[in-house]
């Protein structure tokens, strides 16, 4: 299962928090006013292809609403304590006038954001309302990449340094009798965070991956079958694939604490509804 990382440019708006207070309250330990938080509404993410000619179908986005409920919100995918500055306390996905790339009407998935109204927040409270904090980015594991033009799995071809599938669809050419080729993203099997970003990889999107991906393996596989790795002409491409996919021991140990805090916020909501 590969971790993914869709960025978007930031399109907040703020959201009432006399109206949503309720709500907000079912996710805090003790009972919060309106003036007390600072709310809004964010474009996490959507339907259409990325710079890494990828995409969440709607089925994803449907998918992924529910489990983003309680989510924390962090700062540049770092997962500290420290970091935490918001929780995410309603999603909904919408469908707007726009197309996507596909064709399609292009889709959101919207989520509901709080963060204390203090003076520890006033900075970036002030960077969103000023539009100076543009870009946010969703951490989510996606169990299945498929071809968009027949459905197989796609993989990197180790030859050719393209992500291809079984039938030969080369990620990124377009086929007359078919059309553009690009990689779906589906079945996620969780939402980790909502991340505000310093760099926008979604064209919208963009992506990358982390801990479990599978290109991963078939990287050690290939570096393994060599006889002597450093003639093996992408060599050092390989190993740096294999370093950028790779997660930090610490960083794991703090994003399970703080996925456990998620857990036990988030089973008291549902016990509550």
């Amino acid at each position: 299962m590969a971790k993914v990382l869709k960025s978007l440019s930031l399109k907040t708006k703020k959201a009432d928090a006399a109206a949503d207070i309720a709500l907000i309250n079912q996710f805090s330990v003790k009972e919060l006013s309106p003036e007390e938080v600072y709310c809004f509404s964010v474009a996490m993410c959507d339907n259409d292809i990325d710079r890494e000619t990828e995409r969440f179908t709607n089925k994803t986005l449907d998918a992924l609403a529910p489990m983003f409920v309680g989510k924390t919100v962090i700062s540049d995918h770092s997962w500290r304590s420290g970091n935490q500055i918001g929780r995410i306390y309603d999603t909904y996905v919408q469908r707007t006038a726009e197309q996507n790339q596909a064709g399609e009407p292009l889709r959101q998935l919207i989520g509901k954001v709080y963060m204390l109204n203090n003076e520890d927040n006033k900075a970036i409270i002030d960077a969103i309302e000023a539009g100076i904090l543009k870009e946010v980015s969703v951490g989510v594991s996606i169990k299945s990449r498929t071809c968009s033009l027949c459905g197989e799995k796609m993989h990197i071809n180790w030859s050719s340094w393209k992500m291809e599938c079984e039938k030969h669809h080369v990620l990124g050419e377009t086929y007359p009798e078919e059309g553009y080729c690009f990689l779906n993203l589906d079945d996620p099997g969780d939402a980790y965070e909502l991340s505000f970003v310093a760099v926008p990889a979604q064209r919208n999107a963009g992506v990358t991956k982390a801990a479990n991906d599978p290109d991963v393996d078939e990287a050690f596989d290939t570096l393994l079958s060599c006889p002597d790795l450093s003639e093996h002409r992408q060599f050092g491409e390989l190993l740096k694939h294999m370093q950028q996919s790779s997660m930090q021991a610490v960083d794991r140990e703090e994003r399970k604490k703080i996925l456990e805090e998620n857990d036990k916020i988030i089973k008291i909501f549902e016990k509550e509804n």
